[in-house]
C-alpha cells in the first residue's frame, strides 16, 4: 500500500459535535453547525522548557491542553444551538456537555461510533453585528469521559466505555459513514 490509492480523505462532516442544550435536566444534545462555516478545536498545549547546564538544547515537559473552539455562527431562529448560546449573553460559568463524534469509526456489528464526552462552558463574546451572527468560545473542561453513541432518529445516546468496551473501540472500521447531511430534518 504506497501510493494514493491506499488513503481515504476524510470529510469535515464525519466529525461532529453536540451541545447539550438543557444542561440542568436530562440532556438534550444538538448538532452544532448551523451557520457555521469553519470550526477547529485549539487544544493550546501548556509546555514547559527546561534547559539543563550539560545541554545546549531545551528539554520539555507537555503538562495540560486548554481544549476550546472559537465559534462565529450565522443566527437561524430555529436552531437550538443559537437559542441556547443566545441565552448565555452575559451570564458568567454558562455550562454545558460537548459529544464530540468520530463519524468515521463505527463499529463492525451494531451502529456504534467512537465519541468523547465532556463538561463544558460557553462564554458569548459578539451578538448580532453586520450579518447577524453570535460568536462565543467553547471550552472544554477537564478529562472527557470515553466511550460510544447509538443515533437513533439523527439523535446520539451515549454511553461511557469501560475496559472491554474500550477494546471493541479500538478495532472500530476506519471508513467514512453516514453523513450528518441525512439527519438534518431530524
Amino acid at each position: 500500500m504506497n501510493g494514493a490509492e491506499s488513503y481515504t480523505k476524510m470529510n469535515r462532516d464525519e466529525w461532529v459535535t453536540y451541545l447539550d442544550t438543557t444542561p440542568d435536566t436530562e440532556p438534550t444534545f444538538a448538532i452544532l453547525g448551523v451557520g457555521v462555516t469553519e470550526m477547529s478545536e485549539e487544544y493550546n498545549p501548556s509546555v514547559e522548557s527546561e534547559k539543563w547546564i550539560i545541554e545546549r538544547n531545551s528539554r520539555h515537559i507537555h503538562e495540560s491542553n486548554e481544549k476550546t473552539s472559537d465559534i462565529e455562527q450565522s443566527i437561524y431562529t430555529n436552531d437550538p444551538c443559537y437559542q441556547f448560546a443566545f441565552k448565555g449573553r452575559g451570564k458568567l460559568n454558562y455550562k454545558t456537555k460537548i459529544l464530540d463524534i468520530d463519524m468515521t469509526k463505527k463499529s463492525e456489528s451494531g451502529d456504534k461510533y467512537y465519541a468523547e464526552l465532556s463538561d463544558g462552558l460557553l462564554a458569548v463574546s459578539s451578538h448580532l453585528g453586520e450579518n447577524a451572527s453570535i460568536g462565543y468560545t467553547l471550552y472544554w473542561e477537564g478529562d472527557p469521559k470515553i466511550g460510544y453513541v447509538t443515533m437513533a432518529d439523527g439523535k446520539p445516546t451515549f454511553k461511557e466505555g469501560n475496559y472491554a468496551e474500550t477494546i471493541a473501540l479500538n478495532s472500530f472500521t476506519q471508513k467514512p459513514v453516514v453523513s450528518t447531511k441525512e439527519n438534518k430534518g431530524n
